[in-house]
């Protein structure tokens, strides 16, 4: 036994609980939920009365506090009983007013011994600290995988006690240690081998000896851009040999799921606030666009010809090598997902990939249709609530084809915070109200070929490796599965690849069968089986008449190289479809190891024809040199479209030739109809070395500068090529230019440049007083020591006026050597009384502890005491007058419905994703509860300066954030001589406690009303 192994007096069946699980009082369906009072609403007799659920479906309460609280993820093993990982313990250094239990999170066994559908009994498997918080639990046979950031146990019981006689570290080193966006759980294939997924924050996998983790192909597990980024999906034997990158560039993929065929599907969530959220099926060895491939920089930096629309911008998929998404459905929080292959539920949800979807209290299904070589989905609800505080973070399917669904059951969606550590829910989703479990022994052939046939994981898995075990004796019961179709046809399959005699015989009855879908999987059997006959099965599918079969062999070319491999990737890229995606990115993942190779092949075969529409896609996704001239003669063509050039010229960012500078400095002098835009993305991507090292080149630059005033590309310039005697022109596009963001590097430009001469001499000119206002909008954030003089002379002089003044004491305080300023002119008492407010709101969310705490002293209308949450959401406020609240409180740090500044987290949706209680707890104690990726940062330069906000990206040379006010700041790692991580939020801290109970309960009221409809794209 092992050192922190609980007694088993602790593990005895708690009769008592269950006891008082079954004596309580029932569910009630039949009440007006809305009508209960907030408090009323948390009881769990009234949960079912809040839920709607699918035409002839039976949903029941299977269990709930306090057998259960907040439940991360489940298992159901092959006698029926519920695997549950509870959080009590999640991050409770965010939540204070949470009690730690030093014990440690539980893994419980619920279990129903009556088949009335309720849990009677619970027993605890494990407890310990080494399991806090635990994101993923799979239960194969005798072994329990655990993911929990930083490691993945395999616990082990040998005599089937219900407690582990060993455990074991499968991986560790994983980053993401009690946060969301760490490793999550693992699943267990058709084809024998398991799958994983971690989140953004996972960043690496080390082996239980602490090395770096290779894959199969030699390269570290690392998500540092040399080979992989951000959050990746995985596979890998039962022993943890032969481990794939399945695919790269998720932010936080909670779960994944692989159906009989072996396909993959997995969701994915934004940034918080950008309506990002995304459903993925799972190209293998794709890149999925969350940072930008070449950089590492945020969706949010600019780059050519980003996407007008913030949800598709925010997966990069105008970059040549983003794999599309199979649907993006707006805010949300997405968790737990499987591919539903069993018979309970209707038929329409029958293998289809079904999902909890806590961020919208909502489990639903995506019913998948074909489009060409990918898929298309639709939303179909199976259960959906509304109380939102039900919390749905996973869906596992019962050896009965019951559906369970495990329920956080939060004011909140996890996201570094829980409103609540004693609730928590098990609902169970079927076509009644028993559950019995059939009697089915996998240990025996007859049980072993019906379990091969259960969507129950366990059982499924006891099955498989029982037929597996019996090698070429198991070829009668697989000829019989085989004659049944569909998914036991499949998973019949992928059983005889494994008889070593005959994995050839069943590679090719699926290459040969008459439905796509076990011609795919033929393609990924012979796969597995290796590269050497690779070739010549493919060579029977190149001319296939689905794209979705060609699809899957255009991938499977990937490692190959060989020249006989280049001329089957040629057969399948004279058949690209123009506008097809999906099978543009196969062709892409199937080339990106030998593109010079496998682009020659094509060029040959197509010669003067690749300037087909088709042909220009692939010369737009390949990155073979020979590709470049020929995409400067698309640009060049006199009838190129102006919506072409900006994703040309972004396809050259990502390939690479010795005279690409010289064909971009060629541009500049072309006659063309789309001259001053060719100019201006020409000249935006130049290399400074290139141009400063000619004489002409300089002088044909700074010709071209003037023809594109006030573009992206002409800040890139200046910015890159380190342009001066621009400052009249860069406050040109300040005071006048349409574009904010423009605006604002404008301004920093200027001001880098001495050029503050200009901007006071503007706001003290008869100009109008909203263009003032304008300009100063655009400085917020500038932290330069001449922007800070210039506003705190401004302020000190107070003769601009109420409006102007009030506004730059706003901007002041958007930085931290501002704010340092601001809080000396209060304690100088140097403002007048109508202006300290409005300066001690920005000097509430400084990273220094004594301004932020000693601020609020400064006035008089301060109010001292706790507010009771608990009261305050009983009240009901005027959403009308909470919109001008927020304006007041809120807009210099959030956007929301479109109004606002764009640096914390946006609120266009909060009202979804939070409930009321919630929202007055993040107002209340907003360091509580900070969003990931807003957390806060402070850095001390060399020369004395401090700037204060969140990384947006970080590279080997520089990292750049966001500051108050929004504006972007890139810092060279060599000039920083202190990083500071600040335990606050950015947020103003203490916010509530300054504004009247009657304001901030109207700005919660409004608050509610910002929901975003999902949307579909």
């Amino acid at each position: 036994m092992f050192p922190n192994q609980i007694t088993a007096k602790t593990l005895v069946i708690i009769m008592a609980l269950g006891s008082l699980a079954s004596c309580k009082e029932q569910p009630k369906a039949n009440i007006d939920f809305l009508s209960l009072s907030e408090q009323e609403k948390r009881n769990p007799e009234y949960a079912l009365a809040a839920m709607e659920v699918e035409e002839g479906l039976n949903l029941e309460l299977f269990a709930s506090e306090p057998m259960v609280t907040n439940p991360t993820n489940m298992a159901i093993d092959a006698k029926g009983r519920i695997w549950v990982c509870e959080a009590k313990n999640y991050r409770l250094f965010a939540n204070p007013d949470n009690t730690y239990d030093d014990s440690g999170d539980r893994i419980l066994i619920l279990e129903d011994t009556n088949g009335d559908g309720k849990a009677d009994t619970s027993k605890v498997f494990y407890q310990g600290e080494d399991i806090n918080a635990a994101l993923g639990i799979a239960v194969l046979g005798n072994k329990v995988i655990v993911s929990v950031s930083p490691k993945v146990f395999i616990f082990t019981d040998e005599n089937g006690d219900d407690l582990p006689d060993s455990k074991e570290i499968l991986f560790q080193g994983i980053e993401g240690v009690d946060h969301d966006h760490g490793v999550h759980a693992f699943v267990f294939g058709p084809d024998g081998r398991l799958y994983f997924n971690f989140g953004n924050n996972g960043k690496q996998l080390l082996d239980k000896n602490g090395e770096v983790v290779l894959d199969m192909h030699g390269q570290e597990i690392v998500g540092n851009g040399q080979h992989y980024r951000e959050g990746m999906a995985f596979r890998m034997n039962m022993d943890g040999t032969n481990l794939e990158v399945l695919g790269h560039n998720f932010r936080n993929p909670y779960e994944i799921a692989i159906d009989s065929y072996g396909g993959l599907w997995q969701s994915d969530n934004d940034d918080d606030g950008n309506r990002g959220t995304r459903i993925n099926y799972v190209m293998e060895y794709g890149n999925y666009g969350y940072r930008d491939l070449l950089s590492g920089a945020s969706w949010r930096e600019r780059r050519t010809g980003w996407h007008n629309d913030i949800p598709k911008r925010h997966w990069h998929l105008n970059d040549p090598g983003t794999v599309p998404n199979l649907l993006q459905t707006g805010s949300g929080s997405p968790c737990g997902i499987l591919v539903y292959e069993d018979k309970m539920l209707p038929q329409k949800f029958q293998n289809q990939p079904i999902h909890a979807e806590p961020g919208h209290n909502v489990v639903r299904a995506y019913i998948i249709g074909e489009s060409e070589a990918g898929y298309t989905a639709k939303i179909e609800n199976l259960v959906k609530s509304k109380d939102d505080w039900f919390r749905p973070d996973d869906v596992t399917t019962a050896p009965d084809g019951s559906l369970f669904i495990s329920d956080w059951y939060d004011g909140g969606v996890g996201g570094h915070k829980a409103e609540d550590i004693a609730r928590g829910r098990i609902y169970r989703l079927s076509t009644g109200s028993d559950y019995k479990v059939a009697d089915i022994d996998p240990k025996t052939e007859e049980g072993a070929v019906k379990g091969l046939l259960s969507g129950n994981m366990d059982l499924f898995y006891q099955s498989w490796q029982k037929l597996h075990s019996m090698g070429e004796a198991a070829q009668p019961f697989l000829t019989e599965l085989r004659e049944k179709g569909g998914i036991a046809k499949a998973r019949a399959l992928w059983l005889g690849l494994h008889i070593p005699t005959k994995s050839n015989d069943y590679i090719e009855l699926a290459l040969l069968d008459e439905d796509p879908k076990f011609r795919m999987q033929g393609i990924r059997m012979a796969r597995f089986k290796g590269k050497e006959s690779l070739e010549k099965y493919l060579s029977l599918l190149e001319n296939d008449k689905s794209p979705q079969v060609r699809r899957e062999a255009a991938i499977a070319l990937r490692f190959i190289g060989t020249e006989a491999a280049a001329e089957l990737w040629a057969n399948l890229a004279v058949q690209h479809n123009t506008g097809d995606r999906w099978y543009l990115e196969a062709l892409g993942i199937g080339a990106d190891k030998f593109p010079e190779l496998y682009f020659k092949a094509w060029r040959n075969k197509v010669g003067e024809n690749w300037k087909s529409e088709a042909g220009k896609e692939i010369v737009w996704r390949i990155r073979a040199k020979e590709s470049v001239p020929m995409l400067v003669s698309l640009i060049k063509d006199q009838t190129v479209l102006p919506t072409k050039l900006a994703s040309y010229f972004r396809a050259l960012d990502f390939k690479d030739h010795p005279n690409k500078d010289n064909y971009l400095m060629e541009m500049l002098g072309w006659n063309h109809p789309l001259k001053s835009q060719i100019q201006a993305y020409a000249i935006g991507q130049m290399d400074a070395k290139f141009v400063y090292s000619s004489p002409k080149h300089i002088k044909m630059v700074k010709e071209v500068l003037p023809k594109i005033e006030g573009t992206p590309e002409w800040i890139m310039a200046i910015k890159n090529l380190e342009l001066k005697n621009q400052n009249e022109a860069l406050f040109r596009v300040l005071a006048n230019g349409s574009n904010t963001d423009i605006g604002k590097e404008a301004a920093n430009l200027l001001l880098n440049n001495n050029g503050a001469t200009l901007i006071d001499t503007f706001l003290h000119s008869q100009e109008p007083e909203s263009s003032k206002i304008a300009v100063l909008e655009r400085l917020n954030g500038i932290s330069n020591p001449t922007a800070v003089a210039l506003l705190k002379e401004n302020i000190g002089s107070q003769d601009l006026g109420h409006a102007l003044t009030r506004k730059m004491i706003e901007t002041l305080g958007n930085t931290g050597a501002g704010q340092e300023e601001l809080y000396q002119m209060l304690k100088e008492d140097r403002l007048a009384e109508d202006y300290k407010t409005t300066a001690v709101l920005k000097l509430m969310t400084s990273w220094n502890n004594e301004i932020r705490t000693n601020a609020p002293k400064f006035l008089s209308s301060q109010e001292d005491g706790a507010l009771d949450i608990s009261k305050l959401v009983e009240l009901r406020g005027n959403a009308s007058h909470g919109k001008e609240v927020y304006s007041t409180y809120c807009s210099s740090c959030h956007m929301a419905a479109g109004n606002g500044i764009e640096f914390g987290p946006e609120l266009s949706d909060i009202g979804n994703k939070l409930s009321k209680q919630f929202l007055y707890s993040n107002i209340i104690y907003p360091s509580a509860g900070i969003n990931f990726g807003f957390e806060g940062y402070s850095f001390r330069m060399n020369d004395g300066k401090t700037y204060t906000g969140y990384i947006l990206s970080r590279t080997e040379d520089e990292i750049t954030i966001k500051m108050m006010g929004g504006t972007q700041k890139t810092l060279e790692l060599q000039d920083i001589s202190e990083q500071e991580s600040l335990e606050q939020s950015l947020m103003t801290e203490g916010l509530a406690h300054i504004m009247p109970e009657e304001d901030l309960v109207d700005l919660v009221a409004y608050l509610e009303t910002l929901k975003v409809a999902r949307e579909e794209q």
